[in-house]
């Protein structure tokens, strides 16, 4: 073997090991056992709590609810601290109606500093409706603040802030808890900071995000304080998350109260997210770790700094760095490192072609594999999603869009893409020079880095490991034959930074953005040209690459099967529809299975949404014909009021259940908008009556004006006006997750390889009956 395929296996193996370091070091890998000393936190003790809250579901208005409340009120009533609950109706802008009670306590600094702020700690104790024991989300929350308040006190520290803890109700039916306590509870104007603690998923490591309205700089050079061992942040993450229209808790506090927030949360194992796996077996030990190292580290920190004023007009580009930790700077430098890398970039170009190190042919033909290898592996990689989806229909089934084997298929698209690139590659040995062959993959970083300076100026840090890139490409240029090991040194920034991404992007957002995990492999594969364009055994990694890709097809394929382990989501409804006088039958999934298939011999399908459809925008799919049960419906009571103009009339309905309902859904078909609307008490706050801003009842968008999750079995009644030549139609969708244990019922339980469809509602029996005014 010629001593050059040497040091590539070596490069080879140095790489492997570094992606695995990288990948490793994310979150923490030692798990703390019950005799880790008592003013430190233990990973074990933490789980202790995650086992009592979440083994079973216990969602707002639920039997299991009020029982993990206690739980959790006796915990901190053992740390001698003196426990408030917090109580009321709330109405928000999209017509989600509860009643949240919010578990508040407050733990008062012992060096106290005037006018000091608080530092708040957050969480939600609500699972999912209907079915998750919710483990991750939010259990791993609310033990991480259990245990690390437990540490902290046992530390016997001395701090400035008092510590404030609230344990938030109803997040997941609309973040009603966080709107209670932000608008009604007097300790909202002594917050400074708010660190919320939440998940995605049931593993992986734990990313910090920023909630703020103004710049994020301060906030940032505070994280920097108190980063961790292990910290995970960049502003790439940032920026798309803004984007998103994703909510939290935090951002309830941040657009009502002006507070900001950091949030700590795992998105990894997505497949469990708000279903019936949330349980605590199923909990990364190591993400329940993460997640107490960032408190112990932010508490010992911000318990002592001040908080009173963190607003910035600057916002921050920041990123992470195995090993050693954040790294940041002001959006205004973007430009400025953006230009020096530039010159720099066209100072090699020059000087390569001065010393004829560089020819111009050659570096016009590197484009050409390039190119290529982006356009393949971005088509491979998407029509091979495409084609996995209809080789696997009942993928379908998982409306999160990340499957039970989706890592799987992850290295299967990587290891597809790399084979594609070293055989472009190894194609091209003979004609392109590796010095020549990197001018493309630079080029094309800097058109990419310019386009994200404009539009998502958070992952302008990507031209960091450029820098480094540049000088190795110098190396090329000056030395006949650079050193591997200075090579090898400067592309791991770009390993560290980069490839965390082909990773990321997929497990948060689905399987359908492994197309993005492969434009990050090719655009990496191009800052590691320095060290892989000398390989001389390219056709050998790529056939290694092939192996790997194909071993992990086949590994996803025998795993492609629903089991006990990874069940199959399904769904089943029963609706009986006192109007029409008939009863259905109906599910959510594309394809039947053997559990649901009975209820489905004949059906209807059916495209039209629904009054209940879920966050992705699932409706029903089938309907079949059901016997006629008699289900009871609500008494409809309706009063004629006093209205504020003559030329309005008011009414005041009010129904009175006749069955234990979970949530009612009211909705009015003809989108007028109401004069005034109150609800339970609670009046429709059009958020400063911007005319600009939709609301279901003041300036209507959709056909629900009320989303009522009910709370022991508190009557809904509401008052409204309306013009008085206005027609009114109600639609009343009563709802009750009892199919299973309704005694007029008889439906067999799932197979233990099938579990309930999360996001929407099931199994459930619903009663719809209309009101005309």
């Amino acid at each position: 073997m010629r001593k050059s395929s040497y040091k590539a296996i070596v490069s080879l193996l140095v790489i492997a090991a570094s992606i695995w370091y990288i990948f490793y070091d994310l979150y923490p890998s030692e798990i703390t056992d019950l005799s880790t000393q008592p003013s430190e936190f233990s990973t074990l003790r933490a789980f202790e709590h995650v086992k009592s809250i979440g083994d079973e579901p216990h969602y707002i208005g639920s039997r299991a609810h009020n029982s993990k409340r206690n739980y959790i009120v006796n915990e901190l009533e053992k740390l001698d601290l003196q426990v408030q609950t917090q109580q009321g109706f709330v109405l928000s802008k999209n017509g989600v109606l509860t009643a949240p009670q919010n578990i508040i306590t407050r733990l008062k600094a012992n060096n106290s500093q005037e006018n000091s702020k608080a530092l708040l700690l957050l969480t939600h104790y609500d699972s999912a409706v209907h079915s998750s024991p919710g483990a991750a989300d939010a259990a791993s929350g609310v033990a991480t603040i259990l245990e690390s308040l437990r540490a902290f006190k046992a530390s016997n520290s001395s701090f400035q802030n008092d510590i404030i803890i609230v344990f938030t109700d109803g997040e997941e039916v609309g973040l009603s808890g966080a709107e209670l306590f932000v608008k009604e509870h007097p300790w909202i104007d002594e917050v400074g900071l708010v660190l919320n603690f939440e998940s995605r998923g049931s593993g992986g490591p734990s990313n910090m995000i920023v909630e703020t309205n103004y710049g994020n700089s301060g906030l940032i050079e505070l994280f920097g304080k108190a980063q961790g061992e292990h910290p995970l942040a960049n502003s790439l993450m940032y920026s798309v998350y803004k984007l998103l229209p994703n909510d939290t808790d935090s951002t309830i506090f941040r657009e009502i109260a002006d507070v900001p927030s950091f949030f700590f949360a795992f998105i990894d194992d997505h497949y469990d997210y708000h279903t019936a796996l949330d349980i605590p077996k199923r909990l990364d030990k190591r993400s329940l770790a993460h997640q107490g190292d960032y408190l112990m580290s932010t508490l010992d920190e911000f318990s002592n700094l001040d908080l009173t004023d963190l607003k910035s007009d600057q916002d921050n580009v920041y990123f992470t760095v195995t090993g050693f930790g954040l790294f940041d700077y002001p959006f205004s430098w973007v430009w400025f490192i953006y230009t020096i890398a530039l010159v720099v970039f066209v100072a090699l170009l020059i000087f390569g072609f001065k010393i004829n190190s560089l020819n111009r042919r050659e570096v016009f033909l590197g484009f050409v594999p390039w190119f290529l290898s982006l356009v393949i592996a971005g088509l491979v990689t998407y029509l091979g999603w495409q084609f996995i989806l209809e080789l696997y229909p009942d993928y379908s089934a998982i409306l999160q869009g990340f499957t039970y084997n989706g890592h799987d298929y992850i290295v299967f698209f990587v290891a597809l893409t790399l084979f594609i690139l070293f055989s472009i590659y190894q194609s091209f040995d003979e004609k392109l020079n590796p010095k020549n062959a990197m001018v493309a993959p630079l080029f094309t970083w800097f058109v990419v880095i310019f386009l994200l300076n404009i539009f998502l100026k958070g992952a302008a840090f990507f031209i960091i490991p450029l820098l480094f890139t540049l000088l190795a490409f110098f190396l090329m240029i000056r030395f006949q034959v650079p050193s591997y090991l200075f090579l090898l040194i400067l592309i791991l920034p770009s390993l560290s930074i980069i490839a965390p991404f082909i990773q990321f992007f997929p497990v948060g957002l689905g399987l359908k953005m492994t197309v993005v995990s492969a434009v990050f492999t090719v655009l990496l594969f191009g800052n590691l040209l320095p060290v892989f364009g000398y390989f001389s055994v390219k056709r050998g990694v790529a056939a290694m690459a092939l192996l790997v890709a194909i071993g992990f097809f086949i590994k996803a394929h025998l795993h492609s099967n629903f089991t006990e382990e990874s069940p199959r989501p399904n769904s089943l409804v029963y609706t009986l529809d006192t109007e029409s006088n008939s009863a259905t039958w109906n599910t959510y999934d594309e394809n039947l299975d053997s559990w649901t298939s009975p209820y489905f011999e004949t059906y209807e399908d059916l495209t039209s949404a629904i009054d209940y459809q879920s966050k992705y925008n699932t409706a029903y799919t089938k309907a079949s014909e059901a016997e006629m049960i008699p289900v009871k419906s609500s008494t409809i009571q309706v009063d004629t009021l006093e209205a504020s103009q003559s030329y309005l009339k008011k009414f005041r309905v009010q129904l009175n259940y006749k069955r234990n309902l979970n949530r009612i859904i009211v909705s009015e078909p003809s989108q007028f908008n109401f004069r005034s609307f109150k609800v339970n008490g609670e009046i429709a706050d059009n958020y400063g009556n911007d005319p600009h801003k939709y609301h279901v009842h003041k300036n209507r968008f959709k056909d629900n004006i009320i989303d009522y999750y009910v709370v022991n079995q508190e009557p809904l009644y509401f008052e409204f006006e309306v013009d008085k030549d206005q027609d009114i139609e109600f639609v009343f969708n009563e709802i009750s997750f009892d199919l299973f244990s309704h005694p007029l019922f008889s439906v067999k339980k799932r197979p233990k390889d099938k579990m309930p469809k999360p996001f929407v509602v099931n199994d459930a029996i619903i009663t719809k009956q209309k009101l005309r005014l």
